[in-house]
């Protein structure tokens, strides 16, 4: 009987655990996905996905990894992370390469990485990888915008304004 006590006692333990982790996490997105639309009034957002992950920049420059919220506008590529609060913003002008990859930085995922390379300020080539849901369509998206073809998305200041 105390054997089964337990298992019960330790599943219940475990639940709870598994809903207040849930909780902060939601959280966490949330705040992120408002902070960013208050930083950004006007945007006009053509993808987004709150729970992204950054795998990592193999570098000494730039050092970003874990999950936050990807953003794609007209004119760049936002990542923000949920915890500690880290900002990239990776102008579409200076992606030399953007394609998807299933290994980046010694890690390897089933879901396809979207992999971006690109050129800070002093010129140096950087490159990242961001684990999302539909890469492809990031893809296609960003080499859209980068030719200044693409015409879609929405933008913030009529989602403000109930539209």
């Amino acid at each position: 009987m105390s054997g089964w006590l337990i298992a019960i006692i330790a599943v219940v333990f475990g639940g709870g655990i598994m809903v207040l982790l849930w909780s902060l996490i939601s959280r966490a997105a949330r705040r992120t996905a408002k902070e960013w639309l208050e930083m950004n009034p006007g945007e006009t957002i053509a993808l987004y996905a709150n729970g992204s992950n950054c795998a990592a920049f193999p570098g000494e420059k730039i050092t970003l990894r874990g999950n936050g919220l990807l953003i794609l506008t007209e004119t760049d590529l936002h990542f923000q992370m949920w915890a500690p609060k880290k900002i990239l913003k990776i102008a579409l002008g200076r992606i030399e390469h953007v394609n998807i990859v299933k290994k980046f930085a010694g890690r390897r995922t089933r879901i396809p990485m979207l992999h971006i390379v690109f050129r800070i300020a002093d010129g140096e080539l950087l490159e990242t990888a961001f684990t999302v849901v539909g890469a492809e369509s990031w893809v296609d998206a960003i080499r859209s915008y980068a030719h200044g073809s693409a015409k879609f998305g929405i933008n913030t200041e009529d989602r403000d304004n109930g539209r």
